[in-house]
């Protein structure tokens, strides 16, 4: 409404005063007034005074006049917006505007939903989470409480028990006490009537000790005391380690699946890489394309942890293939061909084999590993052993036995030649 009236202002501002239309031609007089040069020239040829402005009446000499070429130019785009053909652009315009923008609201509107629901999936996920992480504590809690209960039970038996062998000693004291007490008041009465007893009665009389109090073994309270301290955090740390499930897994490597250029050291907890293959026994379970080597104990069930010394390495595999991988050939690491793994590369790319290839970014080079395998929720994950930190995650894994998997990588001589080895928590 506000434009139409402004569009009307302007139209009249633009319109000659003797024709009432738009300016055609527009001329400026002396005093400022403008027409068509058409109208004011017909206009001055009807006068029988000599030329004056239609308005004010000021004369005009020699009909002078000047072309207004800005005024000429705004009445031509007014003309032009007024036009049918101009108004139907500027309707498809406007069209075509309203229509991105209600796409555009569409995606805004799409995306508020995505994040609404990412805001229930964060909350359902901590929800649960939160669950997990309390009765994780819960039981660490209990078992903290049952230690310090049979620590407490044990000290209070140990009390009562020496207690009791106390008081014993006391009381058989005090007996000894009361007898030989009631021997000093014979042996007193007897001196203070020695002149009345006969000599045969006073030798007659038994100087020893008329009671004998067993000696006991002096209370050793820093034994006791030393029996119940030393590092308590350290012992209980020993049983709570025994009550983690799942349990650090103590993995050793399957020589029959170790490439022959792998060589294992006699724990079969170390691997290293050598330029030379050796001659080893034939076998389908042999790694022979790839310095491949799974771990000596398959899983079908459960929840497994296992730790992978990797130190200073420049690069390596590891993690979890499928037991019923092809070892004979050469093949992509990837959960296609069954493997859920992690590599470096180039000393700082570290890498999850997903698809596609996942860089990671670790706070720091891990130097050693820990895998965690959930057969029954179907994912790997792999942590930072230092801090425990996460690296990657891999889910909907699937398999009908599952293997730790390993790779040295070559060791281009000298430079990736530490070896890798497996980790076993010993407290």
């Amino acid at each position: 409404m506000a434009g139409s009236s402004q569009e009307r202002s302007l139209r009249e501002e633009l319109t000659c005063a003797i024709c009432c239309e738009l300016f055609s031609e527009p001329v400026m007089l002396d005093c400022m007034h403008h027409y068509c040069r058409g109208c004011i020239v017909r206009y001055w040829d009807s006068c029988a005074r000599g030329p004056s402005c239609p308005q004010c009446r000021r004369s005009c000499p020699g009909r002078a006049f000047r072309t207004h070429y800005l005024l000429a130019g705004l009445v031509d785009k007014v003309r032009r917006c007024g036009s049918r053909e101009h108004r139907h652009r500027m309707q498809k315009h406007l069209e075509d505007a309203l229509q991105a923008r209600q796409k555009e609201l569409e995606k805004l509107l799409q995306r508020k939903r995505v994040v609404q629901e990412d805001i229930c999936s964060l909350t359902k996920v901590s929800g649960e989470l939160n669950f997990k992480i309390r009765a994780e504590f819960a039981r660490l809690h209990q078992i903290l409480e049952e230690e310090e209960r049979a620590v407490l039970a044990g000290l209070g038996e140990q009390e009562e028990q020496a207690l009791a062998q106390l008081h014993r000693q006391v009381g058989q004291l005090e007996e000894g006490m009361a007898v030989l007490q009631r021997d000093i008041e014979h042996v007193r009465q007897t001196l203070s009537k020695m002149e009345d007893v006969s000599l045969l009665e006073v030798e007659s009389l038994d100087i020893r000790p008329s009671v004998s109090v067993e000696t006991q073994p002096a209370l050793d309270l820093q034994h006791y005391r030393d029996s119940h301290s030393g590092p308590l955090q350290y012992i209980f740390w020993r049983q709570m380690l025994r009550s983690i499930c799942p349990a650090p897994a103590p993995l050793t490597f399957d020589p029959e699946s170790a490439h022959p250029n792998l060589v294992l050291s006699r724990d079969l907890t170390a691997v290293t890489e050598r330029d030379r293959a050796q001659r080893v026994p034939a076998s389908p379970r042999r790694f022979r394309q790839c310095v491949n080597v799974l771990g000596s104990q398959a899983f079908d069930r459960g929840q497994h942890y296992w730790e992978v010394w990797v130190g200073s390495k420049t690069k390596w595999d590891l993690g979890v293939a499928a037991e019923a991988v092809d070892r004979a050939a050469k093949v992509r690491l990837c959960p296609e061909n069954g493997y859920w793994t992690l590599r470096l590369r180039n000393r700082a790319e570290y890498w999850a084999s997903a698809s596609p290839w996942v860089r990671l970014a670790p706070r720091r080079p891990p130097r050693k590993v820990g895998v965690f395998l959930d057969c029954q929720e179907g994912t790997v994950a792999f942590f930072d052993a230092g801090d425990m930190s996460h690296l990657f995650t891999f889910h909907q894994v699937s398999a009908e036995r599952y293997c730790p998997f390993f790779s040295t990588c070559f060791s281009d001589g000298r430079d990736n030649g530490e070896p890798m080895r497996l980790c076993h928590l010993a407290l």
